[in-house]
C-alpha cells in the first residue's frame, strides 16, 4: 500500500448516512462517486444532498457555495458497484447493516488496487467477521459515522486483525480533512465505544421507564439538561475529574450494585415494535408525530443540532 494523496472518494449507498458522509467529503474539496444500485435512490439522495447543503449554508457553515460542493459529487446508478468504485482511492459501502448485503461488496472490491484503502460504514459488525478470508484484509477497516453523519463530528476507526497501520493513518488524515474527529478503537469488539456506551445508558433507560421512575419526556428533559449538556463540552474523563475521582468512586460504589443487568431488550420496548410505533420512520414512537412528514421532523432535529456543531466548531477552532 502506498501513502499517495487520496483525493477521490467513492460512496456506495445514499441513504441518509450515505448522502451525509458524501457531503462532509464535497465539502473537504475530495472528488466523490456517490453510488446507489438504482436510478430512484439515486435521485433521492441528490435531492437530499442538495437539501442539506441549502441547510449549512442558511447556518453559516459552508465555505464555498452550494453548486461548487455538487459539482464534485457524480452521482452513478449500477448494480456494478465495484466497477463504478474504479479510480478511487479510498471506497466506503453505507448499506444497510445485513451480512449477506455487505460481504458480497467486500468479495467484489477485494479485487482492486491494493492502494486503495476499502472501508465499511457498519455499526454493529466486527471488521475481522466482515472480511475474514479476504486476500486484500490488510487496507480494510471500519469507519463508523454517527447519524446525523454529514452534522455529528465523531467517527471511529476499527480493524480487522490484519489492518496494517498505515491503512489506519491514512484514514484518520482523510477524516480529519473532512472535518471529522477520528476516535481509534484499539481492539476489535462488537458495538466498538460509543454503541456500547449508548447501549449501557439504554440498558438503564429501560430499567427507569419499566419500573415507572420517570416519564419518557422527563428523562429527556433531565438527560438534556444535565450530563447531556455537560458532554457537548466535557468527556467523561474530563468532568470526573473536576467532580473529584474520590466523589465518582464513592457514587460508583453505592450506585453500580443496584443498576440494571438486563440481557434483553425492554418488553415496552418490544412492544412498541411489534405495534409498528418505531419512531420518526413510523410517525410514532416515544413521541406522536403524527401530522408531520418524516423530512418535517428530522429538518427540525438538524436545525437544533446545526446550531450545536456551530458552537462546537467555534470552540474547537
Amino acid at each position: 500500500m502506498s501513502n499517495k494523496e487520496i483525493k477521490t472518494v467513492a460512496v456506495i449507498g445514499t441513504g441518509t448516512m450515505g448522502v451525509g458522509i458524501v457531503q462532509g467529503f464535497a465539502e473537504a474539496g475530495l472528488a466523490v462517486k456517490m453510488i446507489a444500485r438504482r436510478q430512484e435512490s439515486l435521485d433521492q439522495g441528490v435531492a437530499l444532498l442538495k437539501a442539506n447543503l441549502a441547510l449549512f449554508k442558511e447556518f453559516n457553515l459552508l465555505k464555498e457555495a452550494p453548486e461548487a460542493i455538487l459539482a464534485r459529487v457524480e452521482p452513478i446508478a449500477t448494480t456494478d458497484q465495484a466497477a463504478a468504485c474504479k479510480g478511487a482511492d479510498f471506497v466506503l459501502e453505507t448499506i444497510q447493516e445485513v451480512y449477506d448485503m455487505k460481504r458480497p461488496i467486500f468479495e467484489a472490491l477485494d479485487a482492486m488496487p491494493e492502494d486503495v484503502i476499502i472501508a465499511s460504514n457498519t455499526s454493529s459488525m466486527t471488521m475481522d467477521k466482515l472480511t475474514d478470508g479476504l486476500k486484500t484484509q490488510h487496507r480494510m477497516l471500519g469507519v463508523h459515522y454517527f447519524n446525523p453523519a454529514h452534522i455529528i463530528p465523531a467517527v471511529e476507526i476499527h480493524k480487522n486483525a490484519k489492518t496494517t497501520q498505515e491503512a489506519v493513518d491514512r484514514t484518520k488524515a482523510l477524516l480529519l480533512k473532512a472535518g471529522k474527529k477520528p476516535v481509534v478503537v484499539l481492539k476489535s469488539l462488537p458495538g466498538f465505544i460509543i454503541n456500547r456506551l449508548t447501549g449501557a445508558m439504554e440498558r438503564e433507560v429501560d430499567n427507569l421507564l419499566d419500573n415507572g421512575v420517570v416519564t419518557p419526556e422527563d428523562l429527556d428533559i433531565a438527560v438534556r439538561a444535565s450530563y447531556g449538556f455537560r458532554l457537548a463540552n466535557l468527556g467523561p474523563m474530563e468532568a470526573e475529574d473536576m467532580i473529584g475521582l474520590d466523589t465518582a468512586a464513592r457514587v460508583s460504589g453505592n450506585v453500580f450494585k443496584v443498576l440494571s443487568n438486563a440481557t434483553e431488550a425492554s418488553p415496552d420496548l418490544i412492544k412498541k415494535v411489534e405495534r409498528g410505533e418505531l419512531g420518526i420512520k413510523s410517525g410514532k414512537g416515544w413521541y406522536d408525530y403524527s401530522g408531520q412528514t418524516r423530512e418535517q421532523v428530522n429538518d427540525k432535529i438538524n436545525r437544533r443540532l446545526l446550531k450545536q456543531l456551530a458552537l462546537f466548531r467555534s470552540v474547537e477552532n
